[in-house]
């Protein structure tokens, strides 16, 4: 792959699109470049769902929905081919003959199912299936109370882990240290079996790397892309060092406590999920995810809470039509898979995947194979080595592009050179690299303040402002406002650049558009704007999808500036609208009327969350615009009861306050009434027309 280049998935995006051009489906293959003798795996068909005439009519904008939006918000059909032609094609690449694959033993069939099963755990892994719980588990989702996960090696490699992520947001994760180190034991494996390269081990070779690969983009992913709280548990050494390093005395030599049994490990696991709980409060609850039947029976046994699932096979995953856009099973709403992201996941786990379009365009996507080197940004920032090539070039790349070797900063913002020619050979052009960032939003809007007064600043004082440990804790905040061209480090001094002073007004005195306009300079913030800004109202956000990784922190941001707000259980919304106090008053009265049940009250942050979900208003505008309606007598509104609904207490939207003249980041708790009517301890609302 001399014409490779590093992409994230939202890079990627645009490129994948034009083997779309022509309308018509890609076919999708993958490739494990030593254990397939030659050629590629056919895994189906996928086609974009384009919108037809009729359909464009109920859009907000006339403009018309581009290919690249569709492969970024999951709008493809995936046609797989059927379990048996896989099958077949799969042991023709691996060198396994049909009369050995029907022997007695079937040592070969077994291990080809195998294979199977783990292409199937992909389709789980990036949300296309879910997996099959158990319904005393299922029956208690989604979670209502504080519950911790400790997942097992199964539940991370098979996708139950990524369903938890994705539809238990309440739930914390907990990974016992065991399952890094099998994970890193398949990793040595593969590695072995890569080196020792022997035909006769070529469907071992595959299996190894499906597992190994797959588990580890699992962990990364949860710990570098997500927002999810992932905790660590101690490693309980000597244990280890007792059932995993040869033992020669010759009294004990007879027992084999020198070998490997996965009974300990699931020991192991068993007891991290016990120490947590034994940690915990009697109202939080400690489930074990797992697919391991022994050692769900073994949790029974000690008194923890298994999570079981029943892994997908791959005859409930090859043969069927899959969909990017599927329902959450809880809520309702759509949830996004984003075709780049398939790629990825399918790229990593047998090292290359590739989507070759009609017009005989194709994208090639690489996570292993020679002349590709790896570094830890690679992960951090999600990049994988990608090749183009358009109709009519032969299979080369149209964009010869080699590992982003330099980086360089032009207007504050952080660019990647890559060099790469016309058919003259004499243009260059410059791929912008948009990295997101990880922070705190409070500390970030003090710092600017704290910029503005100073001017210039020591490392040392900026880690005392952030509360950091060391200075790569400032690393973040610092590529976020070099980005947007508000500072400047020079020598270890944090200078402030001109445009930081009207920011620090515009905090100080809350005015949110400002706050917006500014903060649009981050090419980071600005890519989240703008697939806020392109999504309809009504429609719920996949932002993971949006944002790599800090999903939280720029969620906030959008929130405080009024661009988007988190309905609780249900998802993300944009909030784009600001109707006058006219047309907001018809509104308010549509939505208490909707939600009414005849005894004429409504809880606060029930209105208030329907008016996020169907009409794209912001709470901070809906208490401005309730008061200039209530003031123009246009309605009238009530409140009654005073006691806050507790359990209702973790539905908050953020919004930016001062305090003492500095910015600080409230969360709103929208069930109760003190927010819309200050001094009022109401959580029930009553509004009415006005009287004729």
């Amino acid at each position: 792959m001399s014409g490779a280049v590093l992409m994230s998935p939202g890079e990627a995006a645009p490129k994948i699109a034009e083997a779309f051009e022509d309308g018509a489906p890609c076919s999708i293959a993958a490739r494990e470049d030593r254990a397939f003798k030659d050629g590629w795996l056919p895994l189906g068909e996928i086609s974009l769902q384009l919108e037809s005439k009729s359909e464009s009519r109920f859009r907000s904008s006339d403009l018309p929905v581009e290919p690249a939006a569709l492969v970024g918000n999951g709008a493809f059909e995936w046609r797989l081919p059927d379990a048996q032609d896989v099958r077949s094609a799969l042991s023709g690449l691996l060198g396994v003959k049909e009369e050995k694959d029907k022997g007695k033993k079937g040592r070969d069939s077994g291990n080809l199912s195998r294979a199977l099963d783990e292409i199937a755990s992909i389709g789980v892994r990036t949300g296309l299936l879910h997996p099959v719980f158990d319904p005393s588990s299922l029956e208690e989702m989604p979670y209502r109370r504080s519950t911790t996960v400790v997942s097992d090696t199964s539940g991370a490699l098979q996708g139950a882990l990524d369903f938890v992520v994705r539809h238990l947001t309440i739930a914390r994760i907990k990974i016992p240290a065991i399952v890094q180190m099998e994970f890193s034991n398949l990793t040595h494996r593969f590695f072995s079996l890569r080196r020792k390269h022997k035909d006769g081990r070529r469907i071992h070779e595959l299996i190894e790397h499906l597992k190994s690969q797959g588990g580890q983009r699992t962990l990364l992913r949860l710990e570098l892309q997500a927002d999810t709280e992932i905790e660590r548990t101690y490693l309980l050494g000597d244990p280890l060092r007792s059932a995993f390093q040869p033992e020669r005395d010759s009294e004990l030599s007879g027992l084999d406590i020198s070998v490997s049994v996965p009974e300990y490990v699931d020991r192991l696991i068993l007891e991290a999920a016990r120490h947590h709980q034994a940690q915990s409060g009697p109202n939080h609850a400690v489930r074990l995810l797992t697919g391991d039947q022994g050692l769900a029976r073994m949790a029974l046994a000690e008194g923890v809470t298994p999570l079981y699932f029943r892994s997908v096979g791959a005859d409930d995953f090859f043969g069927r039509r899959l969909t990017g856009q599927t329902f959450d099973p809880f809520t309702g709403h759509i949830r996004r898979t984003s075709l780049p992201l398939v790629l990825w996941e399918l790229a990593t786990a047998f090292g290359s995947a590739r989507l070759e379009g009609g017009n005989g365009s194709s994208f090639t996507v690489s996570a292993l194979g020679e002349g590709m080197p790896w570094s830890p940004y690679h992960s951090v920032d999600d990049l994988l080595w990608c090749e183009q090539a358009r109709a009519g070039t032969s299979g080369e790349s149209s964009n010869p592009v080699r590992e982003r070797t330099g980086t360089r900063r032009s207007g504050g913002a952080e660019m990647s050179q890559a060099e790469t020619a016309d058919t003259s050979g004499d243009v260059r052009r410059a791929v912008r690299k948009v990295s997101f960032q990880v922070f705190d939003v409070g500390r970030l809007l003090r710092l600017i303040c704290a910029l503005d007064d100073d001017q210039e600043m020591s490392e040392l004082r900026v880690m005392e402002l952030l509360g950091a440990q060391s200075p790569r804790g400032g690393g973040e905040y610092r590529r976020f406002l070099s980005s947007a061209g508000l500072v400047s480090v020079t020598n270890g001094t944090w200078k402030a650049e001109p445009p930081i002073q009207p920011l620090s007004a515009a905090l100080r005195n809350e005015r949110v558009e400002e706050l917006r306009d500014a903060l649009l300079e981050a090419p980071s913030f600005s890519s989240f704007a703008t697939h806020v800004g392109q999504s309809k109202v009504g429609h719920s956000l996949d932002l993971p999808g949006i944002v790599a990784r800090g999903a939280n922190n720029y969620r906030i941001l959008g929130e405080i500036t009024l661009m988007c707000a988190l309905v609780r259980t249900e998802g993300f919304y944009p909030t784009p609208a600001a109707p006058d106090a006219a047309t907001f008053a018809q509104i308010a009265l549509d939505r208490f009327s909707e939600l009414d049940h005849g005894d004429g009250l409504v809880a606060t942050g029930a209105w208030l969350e329907s008016l996020i979900r169907k009409d794209g208003i912001h709470p901070e505008v809906a208490r401005r615009r309730l008061d200039e309606a209530s003031g123009k007598g246009l309605l009238r509104r009530s409140t009654e009861g005073s006691t806050t609904q507790v359990r209702f207490d973790d539905h908050v939207v953020h919004v930016l306050r001062t305090d003492a003249g500095l910015p600080v980041v409230t969360p709103i708790h929208l069930y109760r009434g003190d927010y819309l009517i200050p001094g009022k301890g109401s959580t029930s609302l009553r509004i009415e027309s006005p009287t004729p």
